[in-house]
């Protein structure tokens, strides 16, 4: 059996409960801090340092739950805002964050890019999966079996 050596690093924003990671087109590790309404970059060149970046909205004033996070075809980094009904995205150069209203209590949950050059995710609370396109922003819904539940996604073949 393979072993190895595990390394934690401390984030900054105490008790910010780190969700989501994903590898980002610039070779850092970009996280989803769900109680602390962050996102999170950390440099494996520099791993001590982390940095934060605060979403920009919050409408449901306690916290907006950042929850997944991918790359998008875009070169972006978007994630899912499950409490506040919204799907993010960050420059990862500039550090700049847009945000994109989903229909109201959707809880969008789960995001990956799909090979057809959008961003797809689930809608927990509406039993949809949503898909965004990545130029416009623009959402569009597909109905899935009542009660599904639907929690991850994935790229198929």
């Amino acid at each position: 059996m393979p072993s190895g050596v595990l390394t934690e690093y401390p984030v900054p924003t105490a008790s910010s409960t780190p969700s989501g990671i994903t590898a980002g087109p610039d070779g850092n590790i970009w996280f989803t801090e769900w109680r602390a309404d962050k996102i999170g970059v950390l440099n494996p060149g520099s791993p001590s340092s982390i940095t934060e970046y605060a979403l920009p909205t919050n409408t449901i004033g306690t916290n907006s739950g950042p929850q997944s996070i991918t790359v998008g075809p875009d070169g972006n980094l978007w994630f899912t805002e499950t409490n506040n009904d919204k799907i993010g995205k960050i420059n990862p150069t500039t550090g700049t964050i847009t945000e994109y209203a989903v229909p109201t209590g959707s809880y969008p949950f789960a995001i990956v890019a799909g090979l057809d050059g959008n961003l797809w995710f689930t809608e927990l609370h509406r039993d949809n999966i949503g898909r965004i396109t990545p130029s416009s922003g623009l959402v569009t819904e597909f109905a899935i079996d009542p009660g599904s539940l639907a929690l991850g996604i994935t790229v198929g073949p």
